[in-house]
């Protein structure tokens, strides 16, 4: 056999016996071409935002003058900052003196179906979160077809530290009892966290 062909006929042998530089070779090609990057001058540095803002309160829901079913109510939360002494004796009823509204959902439900309004509202600029949680269950009792409503409500806060870091939830409230003449009036709570004043109102409402 001629040399040159014998000589061909041995580089697939060589090539398996030193595949292994081969692939040195790219890795090392590959680090290369990794450290020596520079980036073009388009590419530009964001800067993200350390503690993004504090989500705005959500907005009340409308209560509704008809519902479709005669077994159907309406359950709302009025959670109030109450700002000086006339907004303690006031409820969400009171035009004048209600103290300043922080949030105000509704709920929709039938009599004898849970339903749950569950909020979180952010006060001071952010610095203080308080979540208020209600599960409620209405029902109508007797011949006179009163309405009661078991409820569970559960009051917790978080605040910020002076490093900014959000502290552990603390619970400040916790009230399981069966409501009556929520039509009438609302059923009110008064409570504090960290040295503010708030009022929770429950009322109830059956399109005529």
């Amino acid at each position: 056999m001629p040399a040159p062909f014998a000589a061909l006929r041995r580089i697939p042998a060589l090539l398996g016996r030193h595949a292994y530089l081969g692939v040195a070779a790219a890795a090392l090609l590959i680090v290369t071409r990794t450290v020596d990057f520079t980036p073009p001058t388009e590419v530009r540095k964001v800067e993200l935002p350390t503690k993004a803002p504090p989500p705005a309160p959500a907005p009340s829901a409308e209560l509704r003058a008809e519902m479709g079913a005669e077994e159907a109510v309406q359950l709302r939360a009025t959670l109030r900052l109450l700002e000086n002494a006339h907004d303690v004796a006031a409820d969400a009823n009171d035009e004048d003196n209600v103290g300043r509204i922080l949030s105000q959902p509704v709920v929709a439900t039938l009599f004898g179906v849970p339903a749950r309004i569950d909020q979180t509202v952010r006060v001071d600029d952010g610095a203080l979160e308080l979540r208020i949680s209600v599960d409620v269950t209405p029902r109508e009792q007797g011949r006179d077809k009163r309405i009661t409503v078991e409820h569970r409500l559960e009051i917790t806060s978080r605040v910020d530290d002076r490093w900014g870091n959000r502290t552990e939830r603390r619970l400040h409230l916790r009230d399981e009892s069966i409501l009556t003449d929520l039509e009438r009036r609302p059923h009110s709570l008064l409570f504090t966290v960290e040295d503010r004043l708030f009022a929770l109102d429950l009322d109830l409402f059956r399109p005529s």
